[in-house]
């Protein structure tokens, strides 16, 4: 089976079940983003947009969140039926018994890096010894930085990282509070570009250093999977039919995203660009959109248990499946 072939039939078969198997009735759930709304949240605004879920059966509510903690903590909770956080840190958190099940995988690649300025900037890791760093909180990215430490041998001792809200890091980096902050490619780096003017902005990849990671995914709370696992079949198969859309129809997808935030289309279109290199993968080409496989997941969760607290790595199937998708 070639590439398009499998994801064509996957798609196929998602649309012919949604619209032969609708629910009975309108089940309401919130989906619960990790961030405020970003160019990449756009696949579950055109579900909504275009009525794709009312079609499926479903009542969707697209919530903002504060952080993949927030969006792991909130859907955990079971005041969210669905969240979109970053997917090692959901592995951590499930092995601390946090009840949610990762569903489909959206980012394949970690979107993390180190954004700095061209004149005191850092292109190797080795350059963030001697700096300042901004971090946040229990961010995914602030729990791939020790990975990323140990594998480019940098001496963290030699780093003083400085701790900020989301909000914050990327001013406290521009007004020069601190010499870098780590972010996402289509979150702080391209703020941080859009906003520093006329003075160049330099970004280092985790990626290109050894952090081979899912980032960003959909998960359900445990509980409502067990309850209502049509509703979660919709939810993933209606939500991946808008992924593919997304990627054919870019500047339609940011227009809808734009009207339930204030960031203007134009930055959503940015921000949706670039995200689709680490989402539009030759790996989520080959697998279908959304499919997780072992061998991923293997390597992300061998990162958290080394380098980011994890203490042990979750069985596969306490941790995803598959089964919403095929």
């Amino acid at each position: 089976m070639t590439r398009t072939s499998g994801r064509t039939l996957l798609l196929a078969a998602g649309a012919a079940l949604l619209a032969t198997s609708p629910l009975s009735a309108q089940t309401k759930v919130t989906m619960y983003l990790d961030f405020l709304v970003n160019g990449y949240h756009s696949p579950f605004y055109v579900a909504k947009e275009k009525g794709w879920y009312k079609e499926a059966g479903l009542d969707v509510t697209i919530s903002p969140g504060k952080g993949t903690a927030d969006s792991i903590k909130t859907t955990g909770t079971g005041n969210a039926e669905f969240g979109f956080p970053d997917f090692g840190a959901l592995a951590k958190a499930v092995s601390e018994g946090v009840p949610l099940t990762a569903v489909a995988a959206f980012v394949h690649d970690t979107p993390s890096g180190i954004i700095s300025f061209a004149d005191k900037p850092v292109k190797t890791p080795k350059d963030l010894e001697g700096k300042t760093l901004a971090v946040a909180p229990f961010g995914a990215t602030a729990i791939m930085l020790p990975a990323f430490a140990k594998l480019s041998n940098v001496d963290m001792s030699k780093v003083k990282t400085v701790t900020y809200n989301f909000g914050a890091m990327v001013p406290s980096f521009l007004t020069g509070k601190v010499d870098a902050t780590i972010g996402y490619y289509f979150g702080e780096y391209l703020a941080a570009r859009t906003e520093s003017k006329n003075k160049p902005i330099v970004w280092l990849r985790l990626a290109d250093f050894g952090i081979k990671t899912y980032a960003n995914g959909i998960a359900v709370n445990n509980d409502f999977m067990a309850k209502n696992p049509k509703a979660v079949e919709a939810f993933v198969k209606t939500s991946i039919r808008a992924l593919d859309y997304t990627y054919k129809n870019v500047d339609e997808a940011a227009g809808y995203a734009a009207k339930h935030t204030e960031t203007p289309k134009a930055l959503l279109k940015e921000q949706l660009t670039l995200a689709i290199e680490l989402m539009d993968t030759a790996e989520a080409k080959k697998a279908g959109y959304g499919v997780m496989t072992k061998e991923k997941w293997e390597t992300t969760q061998k990162l958290q248990v080394e380098y980011g607290g994890q203490k042990q790595a979750v069985p596969d199937d306490k941790l995803w499946t598959n089964k919403f998708i095929k």
